[in-house]
């Protein structure tokens, strides 16, 4: 199968999520309305509190990573009987998870500059604001990856769902949050590297120096792209063996 037939497939795909995901507008609104409703919970909770906080940033970051994790881990499973008749015809693993992506990217990014112009309205986040987004757009999208990764291996939505749990409670749980730096083991240091919550908390709290350090900021940045597309690339691999539906 020659580049330009992927590159065609995945244009075909992406129209057809397109027009799947326009049709289920109900749950589209849902996703993107959970945005909104966590920025305001955010204001109410800082309401008592001049300016942004550590734990702040890091709600922030945790929210992005589970926007992305609950918009994918139900896009694959929900279509395995459609996935495997259509592998049959020389369809492309890698337009397919593409497609998924393209097409979760734009939600992702709705619900991150909600969450984000949410929090505005009544707090002021230190930092700069675009990169912010990118930082919390690269989050989702990492989530996103992961979600897509969960829905490849679950045989119902429903496992699919539950799995979010033990990937979203270690980002918690090996984070400055739950345990003071001057307390880190090593294990935990290392753990803490592989949650993409850790790459964007480190972009909200290097942008708020007084002389942010750059490197780190686009360090962090590339750390996130890098973390997503790892993930698709995982998703397609764990897509190739083919399942009974």
């Amino acid at each position: 199968m020659t580049a330009m037939t992927v590159r065609q497939q995945a244009r075909v795909l992406t129209e057809r999520y397109t027009a799947v995901m326009a049709g289920d507008w109900g749950t589209v609104l849902m996703l993107v309305a959970q945005a909104p409703f966590i920025g305001w919970l955010c204001t109410v909770a800082w309401a008592s509190v001049e300016t942004d906080t550590v734990s702040l940033w890091f709600v922030l970051s945790l929210s992005a990573v589970w926007f992305g994790c609950i918009n994918g881990c139900r896009e694959i499973v929900k279509e395995r009987a459609i996935l495997e008749r259509e592998r049959f015809f020389g369809l492309s693993l890698s337009a397919y998870v593409g497609s998924k992506y393209a097409v979760l990217a734009v939600i992702g990014l709705v619900q991150v500059l909600l969450l984000q112009f949410t929090v505005e309205w009544s707090l002021n986040l230190r930092g700069v604001m675009p990169v912010q987004t990118l930082a919390l757009w690269g989050a989702s999208m990492c989530g996103t990856g992961l979600g897509l990764l969960v829905s490849a291996f679950s045989r119902a939505q429903a496992r699919a769902v539950a799995a979010l749990i033990p990937i979203l409670l270690p980002q918690i749980l090996f984070s400055e949050v739950a345990i003071p730096r001057e307390s880190y083991t090593a294990t935990v240091e290392a753990v803490e590297k592989l949650m993409p919550v850790y790459w964007c908390f480190r972009v909200f709290k290097e942008g708020a120096e007084m002389e942010p350090a750059w490197g780190v900021i686009v360090g962090s940045l590339a750390v996130l792209v890098g973390y997503a597309v790892g993930v698709g690339v995982l998703t397609t691999l764990a897509l190739w063996p083919r399942r009974e539906v």
